[in-house]
């Protein structure tokens, strides 16, 4: 595959995953901003004065940052969209979206393999730990030749791994949990996709936006550096 982005999925299937999550930042215009808004989320004026005073930025400046902060949970869910949507573009492979009856978010054509996919290693309570193992759980059942997995993406101390998902003294396994790049490596067979896809972004960003010079080679290395932190390259 000849692409300008990565090497196992489409361009055009990449840049419908970048526009996915780039939409969901807000157009900012402070003259634009609708304060009645931004105050129904509890702007603390007190942090407002302390952050203006101590970090050298105006008000507009804040009001922008302010206006982000308000959207990063948004912004958050549609990065974990954007990885399951890249993953289901792959070959042989299924965005499962909502409404199939495993009710989880991906799995290979054959049935062989189901993920439960989330963005980071903290973003499920007990509620929905539970929940994803009992899914996990009916899948294997169903499916007896099959593997069924947590997997996440950002791990807490930057590793990546899989292994048999133990929990609450139950052992399967089947029910596995896999970690970091090993995510992207199970489902595209290709050992660095993971940062293929990180080094593409902006390029398709600056594609989509058609602005040259997004980011500076400074910047660049020093983004590379928390990439290598966050996957311990």
């Amino acid at each position: 595959m000849n692409n300008k982005y990565v090497d196992f999925i489409s361009d055009e299937n990449f840049l419908e995953c970048i526009k996915w999550v780039c939409d969901s930042y807000p157009k900012i215009n402070t003259e634009e901003i609708n304060m009645v808004e931004l105050h129904r989320n509890s702007v603390d004026p007190f942090k407002m004065i302390f952050d203006i005073c101590n970090t050298d930025v105006d008000f507009d400046v804040w009001i922008q940052n302010e206006k982000i902060r308000q959207n990063d949970k948004t912004v958050n869910n549609k990065i974990g969209e954007f990885h399951q949507k890249v993953l289901g573009f792959v070959e042989g492979w299924e965005d499962l979206h909502s409404g199939h009856p495993s009710q989880v978010d991906l799995k290979n054509n054959s049935n062989t393999i189901f993920i439960e996919l989330k963005n980071k290693h903290n973003t499920m309570n007990s509620s929905s730990t539970d929940s994803c193992r009992n899914k996990l759980e009916k899948i294997v059942q169903t499916y007896p030749n099959s593997k069924a997995y947590w997997a996440f993406i950002v791990s807490k101390n930057g590793s990546s791994g899989e292994e048999i998902w133990n929990y609450q003294g139950k052992s399967d396994k089947n029910i596995r949990k896999i970690w970091g790049r090993n995510v992207y490596s199970l489902i595209t067979g290709k050992e660095d996709s993971l940062i293929q896809v990180w080094k593409a972004i902006p390029i398709a960003i600056k594609d989509l936006i058609k602005q040259e010079n997004l980011i500076s080679k400074e910047t660049e290395q020093n983004l590379l550096k928390f990439f290598e932190i966050a996957f311990q390259q």
